[in-house]
């Protein structure tokens, strides 16, 4: 919506206030809860592992990858921090966070200056990458408390929630949980908030929202339609995918039971087997025995619903001589005349 100049410039000094309330010496501190996350993971996946609980063990590994790649980009962007701690930081003055307040309208067309929360928001085109559609983000900037290592806060809202089937979290390759792998982006767009070029910082996140690093999603754009086996855990792409028809629970082709009556695919949980010719078959399309009461596949089963167990059986019943008509009373000795 549009601003009115007032506004502007009352969110512009504010803007000013808080950068003039915090130090120049600040720094992001060591990446203690990424460690953490790594040492709980890794504990978690070797109890996984000594119970035999191969296919969490294998979750949590990835898990676990993913972490450790997030831990040593936080400590890539502190040695960088460290190096750079000499260089000078200007601050901007109020008129210059006023004209960068204003060209936020030119640059993205609509924003949004929040005065009682402390909020300036932007919302970027839709994104495409690499054929995937993801929608439009909100790029949400917000003050600190003045105890904290950076001015401001910012977080980034999908506005029509893509996100890939295997982590709901995730909305873009670079953003989990509504927070950004900044990556080598990380310091430029520190520096534009410490020194309040606000319009630098927009620009920065939105450019990044459009741009794909393959070596360090969340989740790969190749694999954003794919899914992880609930037997296996093996991730597989759309193509090679299927799902249980009783629990609804994704698998991988070769993992998929198929019934021998109406060939619908089910997982190892909801598998079962015809009692007379132990082929797989899904519990609804089993019948029972009108005789015995065996579950039995159609194929099984006779048109009068008799496994062929007792099919046989009543057969030899049917078949046996009558011991009455052929009682040797009623056979007359050998040469006798009839």
């Amino acid at each position: 919506m549009n601003q009115s100049p007032k506004t502007v410039w009352r969110m512009a000094s504010l803007v000013e206030q808080q950068l003039s309330s915090l130090g120049s010496d600040t720094y992001t501190g060591l990446p203690e809860a990424a460690w953490l996350s790594c040492l709980r993971l890794i504990r978690r996946r070797q109890q996984a592992q000594e119970r035999g609980w191969f296919r969490a063990a294998t979750k949590l590994e990835r898990e676990l990858t993913r972490e450790v790649f997030q831990l040593t980009r936080q400590l890539m962007t502190l040695q960088q921090e460290l190096e750079s701690a000499t260089d000078a930081n200007p601050v901007s003055a109020i008129r210059t966070i006023y004209e960068d307040l204003l060209a936020l309208e030119e640059e993205f067309g609509d924003y949004s200056i929040d005065l009682k929360n402390k909020t300036i928001s932007v919302v970027t085109e839709p994104i495409v990458l690499e054929g995937v559609y993801l929608g439009a983000f909100e790029i949400r900037l917000e003050f600190t408390d003045l105890n904290s290592d950076s001015p401001f806060h910012y977080q980034v809202f999908a506005q029509d929630p893509q996100s890939p089937i295997t982590d709901d979290a995730v909305t873009h390759p670079h953003v989990q949980s509504d927070n950004v792998c900044e990556g080598d982006a990380r310091m430029p767009i520190r520096r534009a908030l410490e020194q309040g070029r606000l319009l630098d910082f927009f620009v920065l996140v939105s450019r990044l929202l459009r741009t794909y690093n393959p070596e360090s999603p969340y989740v790969a754009l190749s694999d954003w339609h794919s899914a992880e086996c609930s037997d296996c855990a093996d991730v597989v792409t759309t193509d090679e995918q299927t799902h249980c028809t009783s629990c609804e629970n994704r698998l991988c082709r070769q993992c998929a039971n198929s019934c021998t009556d109406c060939s619908s695919s089910f997982c190892h949980d909801c598998a079962t087997r015809c009692e007379i010719c132990r082929d797989d078959c899904c519990e609804s399309c089993l019948k029972e025995c009108a005789l015995c009461g065996s579950n039995c596949c159609s194929n099984c089963l006779d048109n009068e619903e008799r496994c062929p167990i007792c099919e046989t059986q009543e057969d030899e019943e049917t078949y046996e001589p009558d011991q009455e008509t052929i009682s040797p009373e009623t056979v007359p000795p050998a040469g006798d005349p009839l």
